[in-house]
């Protein structure tokens, strides 16, 4: 029952991105009419401290559809990021760490069926304070707008967590600076 509400969560995530993408990208390019106090940075501290970051300009929101997780918004970045963090299911601990992150992999079929313009660029594990992370990057279409998306991936401390980090098209460098954050570069 806790492995299916585990891969409940991931799927969630996916698709809470590709159905609500379209709300989640148009509530973040919204232009602001007033002046606004900028959003407190935020640390999140992921998998025991193993994955610690700090946001800046974040608004926190619940996950549309009562999915899992987190989202945060940066409006001025027109940027969204879902961060979520569960227990790895008791039936799963069994196995290592390499096993149940490698078994994650598959977000990305689940991603693909949710939105048929998801497309992966490039995939790759990467160590982050000796943390496997595996990063994805693909690009999408979300309410007749590309994005790129970068999905992340970790296990450890019998924890598992998925980062989702949504940025338009044309903002690579944004795109990339934001990834490198979350991955300590």
């Amino acid at each position: 029952m806790k492995l299916r509400k585990s891969l409940t969560m991931m799927g969630a995530l996916c698709l809470a991105t590709a159905l609500s993408g379209t709300a989640m990208m148009a509530s973040a390019a919204e232009v602001q009419t007033k002046t606004e106090a900028a959003a407190p940075a935020q640390k999140l501290d992921l998998i025991g401290g193993k994955l610690a970051f700090t946001l800046k300009g974040y608004e926190a929101q619940p996950v549309p559809g009562g999915a899992p997780g987190t989202m945060y918004v940066n409006k001025q970045e027109k940027r969204v990021m879902i961060v979520g963090e569960e227990p790895i299911p008791a039936i799963a601990r069994a196995s290592s760490d390499a096993d149940f992150l490698n078994g994650m992999k598959t977000i990305k079929d689940k991603q693909k069926q949710a939105s048929p313009d998801y497309t992966v660029t490039s995939e790759k594990t990467e160590k982050v304070n000796g943390l496997d992370v595996y990063h994805i990057e693909a690009t999408d279409s979300m309410g007749g707008k590309n994005v790129q998306q970068a999905t992340l991936l970790a296990v450890a401390n019998k924890k598992f967590t998925v980062i989702q980090v949504i940025s338009g098209s044309k903002d690579k460098v944004g795109h990339e600076k934001a990834v490198n954050n979350i991955l300590g570069k």
